[in-house]
């Protein structure tokens, strides 16, 4: 997530309006606080176990391995860790995590050499939400084309160009993909962010009936969860950095889990509206599952 990201960046520079903040909601002093998202920013920056340089810097496999791309929610640093979840399942074989926070999917295929390297036999797809995120306001969109320094404003139209230039090149490459449909932004579906995200759904869909690719419906089972639950109209997502800020200095400073935080919170899949606790991470998991046991049984 971009913004989150760079507010935590932000926030290391800015100690005494936002640690102020922090320091106020966790009961801690400015300079504390500052120390907290210091060290929140290193923590989550940190690497995806099992990540792309240590897949091709390790041991050569004898089966290819699955690779997981994506952005933060799948990197499993400010999210409950689905790709882990799915080496749990299938014990004997290799997940790669390609995950990055922040990431948007012209980010993605620019870093496609390497992933492609690993030879991965099947490749899924979990990018988008900051793309989303980057289309809702002027504001939004010219900050991303800036800090990421991207050849054009992003749009969901040039979101769905990329997909589809991923999607070709990890075909042509000899891999099977899955594209996972985005997931909620907050729980509030009557939400306009989640119209947006419906939308990018609606292309992702587009994207596998011209490509191939098989469509995988995250954001459809986990709605649907929500609605048994009676959990579909809030909380709301605001576009604030700080549920965010503070699930991860909560998890990485105070030792919380993200299951934890998204109680206290209100959340029912989510620590702050984006990331996955661990029920919203395990049906993730689930949805993947599927996909393989069924690739596997028809190859």
């Amino acid at each position: 997530m971009p913004r989150l990201v760079m507010s935590l960046r932000h926030s290391c520079k800015a100690v005494p309006v936002i640690a102020r903040r922090i320091g106020l909601a966790l009961g801690a002093g400015v300079a504390a606080a500052g120390a907290a998202i210091a060290y929140t920013v290193a923590q989550v920056q940190g690497r995806a176990q099992g990540d792309v340089e240590a897949y091709l810097s390790g041991p050569v496999t004898a089966d290819p391995p699955v690779v997981i791309a994506g952005a933060s929610i799948v990197r499993g640093r400010a999210s409950v860790d689905f790709v882990q979840m799915l080496r749990d399942r299938f014990p004997r074989r290799a997940f790669v995590n390609a995950g990055v926070n922040g990431n948007v999917a012209w980010e993605l295929m620019q870093r496609m050499d390497p992933i492609l390297v690993c030879r991965p036999s099947q490749i899924v797809i979990l990018i988008g939400t900051n793309d989303v995120q980057a289309t809702l306001t002027p504001d939004a969109t010219r900050e991303t084309r800036t800090s990421k320094d991207l050849p054009e404003d992003p749009s969901l139209g040039w979101y769905a160009a990329c997909m589809t230039a991923i999607v070709q090149r990890s075909q042509q490459a000899g891999a099977e993909v899955a594209l996972c449909s985005l997931p909620p932004i907050g729980q509030d579906l009557g939400a306009p962010v989640n119209a947006v995200v419906r939308e990018a759904n609606a292309l992702l869909e587009r994207v596998c009936a011209t490509t191939g690719a098989t469509y995988l419906p995250v954001y459809e089972v986990l709605t649907e969860l929500l609605a048994s639950q009676h959990a579909t109209d809030g909380p709301a997502w605001t576009g604030s950095w700080a549920p965010g800020v503070r699930s991860l200095v909560e998890h990485f400073v105070l030792k919380r889990s993200y299951d934890a935080i998204a109680l206290a919170q209100g959340w029912v899949l989510s620590p702050d509206g984006v990331h996955m606790d661990s029920t919203g991470a395990g049906l993730i998991a689930e949805v993947i599952t599927d996909w393989l046991v069924d690739q596997s049984s028809t190859s």
